[in-house]
């Protein structure tokens, strides 16, 4: 009898072994099989190309968070840039057509991305947006990340308040394209002054640039062009000016350090106690605010009444390729995911980190 409740002992064992094992190679092969699944995903990042500003500063933090997230295994991840919106509309078209990614985070050109975006949306292949938003896809888009737009608009507006501004008061808005983004901005902006005594009719009244690209060179274009349009009585009265980019503040700046304006309209501004308000976290204009840049702006800077510019970060596009990894995982990032920005001065520019080249003494 003890040698059979022995034999029997001995068999569960040997059993157990097996089973052991079993459940072992079966782990195994799920390791294996998840690790299939992850060479598998391959993300698109899709943002335009550009060598300087805040499109390439978007580039290049795209770029190198793209090595770091392929190196970690957490996706292959390519990014495309693209010269112009019908550049992107055919690499959008292509990828589409040859299934070559398998997940799309794209910062779209402008809104003439919407008839395509749509196609993306209809293929089943998840994409997130990133800064300019097309609403008539957000519901299909994993998430849509961008900095606070509207809140840009709305933190002007209370700067420009809090330092006098009154209902009615002359007002130069120098936009940066046809997209959500300027929209967005100029929103927060108009709701703004209307929570606080202004009426439509005089909101209508704001005078407004055509746009800029977002381009220093345009900026600085229709700065010229709008001082050569008004008398120096015009110019005396605006004393509020919200430019949508550091790049077109900037663009400002240069004309007014140059020779080539009217002198009598350059002085008219600069005596008429500007308030210029702008956005983005511009490496350059944070030295401008700190009084480091080589061109050496501080004599136009200290005949303005304000500078400012409100944080626009183009490391957040990074925090899209976050959540498109997140919905790979199997997690729900936000839908609409808004990050927070901050007024930039000469009294705080030294607790934030610009983009680009600084261009200092």
């Amino acid at each position: 009898m003890k040698k059979i409740l022995a034999l029997v002992l001995a068999m569960l064992m040997v059993a157990g072994v097996f089973t052991g094992c079993a459940a072992k190679t079966e782990k195994a092969a799920e390791a294996t099989e998840k690790a299939a699944d992850a060479s598998d995903v391959v993300m698109a990042v899709l943002v335009p190309n550009a060598d300087h500003g805040w499109t390439g500063a978007v580039m290049k933090y795209a770029e190198e968070y793209a090595q770091k997230l392929t190196g970690d295994g957490k996706a292959k991840v390519n990014v495309i840039t693209s010269t112009d919106a019908a550049n992107q509309i055919q690499q959008v078209e292509d990828l589409i057509e040859n299934k070559t990614a398998t997940h799309v985070v794209i910062l779209p050109q402008d809104n003439t991305l919407e008839a395509t975006l749509k196609k993306l949306a209809d293929s089943g292949i998840p994409f997130a947006m990133f800064d300019r938003v097309i609403d008539s896809v957000a519901d299909a888009a994993v998430a849509s990340v961008k900095g606070d737009n509207n809140g840009i608009g709305a933190e002007t507006a209370k700067r420009f308040i809090a330092k006098g501004m009154k209902p009615g008061d002359k007002i130069l808005i120098m936009p940066g394209d046809n997209s959500s983004v300027p929209e967005m901005r100029n929103n927060g902006f108009f709701s703004t002054l209307l929570d606080n005594g202004w009426t439509q009719d005089q909101i209508d009244a704001i005078e407004s640039t055509d746009y800029t690209g977002w381009s220093r060179s345009k900026g600085k274009e229709l700065f010229t062009a709008w001082l050569d349009s008004n008398t120096v009585d015009e110019i005396k009265d605006t004393k509020w000016i919200f430019t949508h980019d550091d790049e077109i503040a900037m663009g400002i700046l240069e004309a007014l350090k140059s020779g080539d304006l009217d002198a009598e309209k350059k002085d008219a501004f600069l005596s008429a106690g500007v308030n210029l308000g702008t956005s983005s976290g511009l490496n350059e204009m944070y030295s401008v605010l700190k009084g480091i840049h080589q061109k050496d702006y501080t004599a136009e800077v200290a005949q303005l009444a304000d500078l400012f510019s409100v944080t626009y970060d183009p490391a957040m596009i990074k925090a899209a390729m976050d959540d498109m990894i997140t919905f790979i995982g199997g997690g729900k990032p936000e839908k609409d995911h808004v990050i927070a920005v901050s007024v930039v001065d000469k009294d705080n520019v030294a607790d934030f980190q610009g983009f680009g080249d600084a261009v200092s003494k």
